[in-house]
C-alpha cells in the first residue's frame, strides 16, 4: 500500500454536509455597518417570522426576529463604487433584507477620514417577505436590529499553516509557515436575540458566514462563538497558488474530496418547452400569472398538468392563490419526494383547508407543517388532525396571560435587566413563552402581553 494524504478539504466537506442537517440558521453580523430606515417609525419593533431551516432540509422550526428603524448589515455588503455584477447594496441600489423588506440606499454618511459610518435608506412596506409577489432585486442580505441584537465575540479559526504541506519545504523551518490569521478574534459582532434562549455547546449556521459553536465559556452577558468551518472553501486559492511549491513527495498522493451529486430539477426552459407544445399548460401559466403569483411559482405550477390541475382545484376551494402557491411549492412538493400527486391520501380541497387554517391563525406555521406530514402519511381532515394533536394556536389573552406571568416570575434577573434598558431581552421572553406552550402561542399577542406586563411595573 502506498502512503497517501487526505486533503483537508475532505474533512471540511464532511463537516459542512453533516452540520447542514443539524445546525439551525441564525443571523449574525460580524463587521457591523449601521443602516437607518428613514421612513420606518422610530419606536416601532416588528417581529418577523424566520425559519431555522432551508427548504432542502426536512425539518421545521421558526423563531421571531425583531425589525427596527436602525439595523446592522455586514460592512462588506456595501460598496460606494461597486464593481460589475455587484449584487449587494450601493448608492441608489435596492436589496432585500432576509425575511424582511426591500430597501434602497438613499444617502451615505462618512466620517472625517472618508470611511462610511452610516447608510440612510428607505424601505418599501409592500414588499414584506412572504406577503405575496413584489418586484425582484438581485441581492438578499442578512442583518440584525441595532437596538434588539446582542453583542457577541466571534473567534474565527482558520488553518494553522499558510501552505498545505510545510514539510515539503525542507529548506525552511515549519514555523515559518504559521498562518498569522489562524485565529482572529472579533469582539463587536452582533447576533439576533433568539440565541439567548439556547443552551451552551450549541452549533449554528450563521447565514452567509459559516458554521459556529457556542463556546461553553459563554454567559448571558457575553456570548462567545467559535468558527468550525466557513460555508465555502476559502483555501482553494491558497492551495492552487502553492501547488507548485508544495508538491508531496513521489510516494504520496492527495485524495480530493468527492462531492455527491443530486438529481437536478427540470429547468425553466424545459417547462417552457412543455407549455409551447401543450396549450392547456400555456393557459394554466397565463391564469396563474393573473393570480399575482411570482414568476417562479407560476412557472413551476404550470410545468405539468397534474400539478396545475391540483393547484387549480385548491384555488377553487380557497381563494388565496398566493398563500396556496407558497405552501404548494415550498412544503407539499417537498413532502411528495419521489411520489406523485395521485399517491396522496387527501384531496386538493383538504390541502386548501390546511392553508386556510394557517392563514386564519388557527395554527402556527410549525403546526401546519406537522399536520401536513400526518396528512401525507395517513390522510384525514386537517381540522380533525389539529384537534387530535392539540395543535390549535393560543390566541386568547386569558389563555396566555398566566403563561407570561409564570415566565416573568421565573426570570427575575432578566426582568430587572429589561427594565434597566436591556430591551433586546424581549425576544428571550417571547421564546420562553413559545417553549412553555409547545410553540402554540400567537407570537404577536405574546409579544404584546409581555411588553404590557414589563412596562406596567415601570410606570
Amino acid at each position: 500500500k502506498a502512503n497517501s494524504l487526505v486533503d483537508m478539504d475532505q474533512l471540511d466537506f464532511c463537516i459542512r454536509d453533516r452540520l447542514n442537517h443539524e445546525a439551525p440558521r441564525v443571523m449574525c453580523v460580524v463587521s457591523p455597518l449601521k443602516v437607518v430606515l428613514t421612513n420606518f417609525p422610530e419606536d416601532e419593533v416588528q417581529w418577523l417570522e424566520a425559519s431555522y431551516w432551508p427548504h432542502d432540509v426536512p425539518k421545521t422550526g421558526e423563531r421571531m426576529v425583531p425589525f427596527t428603524r436602525e439595523l446592522f448589515i455586514e460592512r462588506d455588503d456595501f460598496a460606494v463604487e461597486p464593481p460589475k455584477k455587484w449584487r449587494r447594496l450601493s448608492p441608489g441600489a435596492e436589496v432585500r433584507l432576509r425575511y424582511g423588506y426591500i430597501i434602497r440606499c438613499d444617502e451615505v454618511i462618512t466620517d472625517d477620514s472618508g470611511e462610511v459610518v452610516e447608510l440612510r435608506c428607505s424601505y418599501d412596506p409592500d414588499t414584506k417577505s412572504g406577503s405575496g409577489p413584489s418586484r425582484k432585486v438581485q441581492g438578499t442580505l442578512h442583518w440584525v436590529s441595532a437596538s434588539q441584537s446582542v453583542s457577541a465575540e466571534i473567534r474565527q479559526y482558520d488553518r494553522l499553516f499558510s501552505v498545505p504541506l510545510p514539510a515539503s519545504h525542507p529548506e525552511k523551518h515549519f514555523l515559518e509557515f504559521l498562518n498569522p490569521e489562524s485565529l482572529v478574534v472579533i469582539s463587536d459582532a452582533r447576533i439576533e436575540p433568539s440565541v439567548l434562549d439556547d443552551t451552551s455547546d450549541r452549533r449554528y449556521q450563521f447565514e452567509r458566514q459559516g458554521y459556529y459553536w457556542r463556546d461553553k465559556d459563554s454567559t448571558h452577558d457575553k456570548l462567545v462563538f467559535n468558527r468550525i468551518v466557513p460555508l465555502r472553501d476559502s483555501w482553494a486559492k491558497h492551495t492552487d497558488a502553492s501547488a507548485a511549491d508544495a508538491e508531496p513527495d513521489a510516494a504520496a498522493k492527495v485524495v480530493a474530496p468527492s462531492t455527491p451529486t443530486t438529481p437536478a430539477k427540470p429547468r425553466s426552459h424545459e417547462r417552457d418547452q412543455r407549455r409551447a407544445e401543450n396549450a392547456a399548460l400555456a393557459a394554466f401559466y397565463k391564469r396563474f400569472q393573473g393570480y399575482g403569483l411570482s414568476e417562479d411559482d407560476a412557472d413551476i405550477l404550470s410545468g405539468e398538468e397534474p400539478l396545475a390541475e391540483y393547484f387549480s382545484a385548491a384555488v377553487d376551494a380557497y381563494d388565496n392563490p398566493v398563500a396556496l402557491a407558497n405552501w404548494f411549492v415550498n412544503e407539499l412538493l417537498r413532502e411528495l419526494k419521489d411520489r406523485s400527486l395521485d399517491d396522496l391520501p387527501f384531496t386538493a380541497p383538504h390541502f386548501a383547508e390546511l392553508v386556510r387554517l394557517k392563514e386564519d391563525d388557527v395554527v402556527s406555521s410549525n403546526a401546519a407543517k406537522e399536520v401536513l406530514e400526518v396528512m401525507v402519511a395517513e390522510g384525514g381532515e386537517p381540522l380533525a388532525i389539529v384537534e387530535r394533536l392539540g395543535l390549535r394556536q393560543l390566541t386568547s389573552e386569558s389563555a396566555l396571560e398566566p403563561v407570561v406571568a409564570a415566565v416573568l416570575e421565573a426570570n427575575p434577573s432578566n426582568v430587572a435587566a429589561y427594565r434597566e434598558g436591556k430591551t433586546q431581552l424581549l425576544g428571550f421572553f417571547v421564546g420562553q413563552v413559545m417553549k412553555n406552550t409547545g410553540g402554540k402561542a400567537d407570537p404577536k399577542l405574546t409579544k404584546s402581553l409581555i411588553q404590557a406586563a414589563l412596562d406596567s411595573a415601570t410606570e
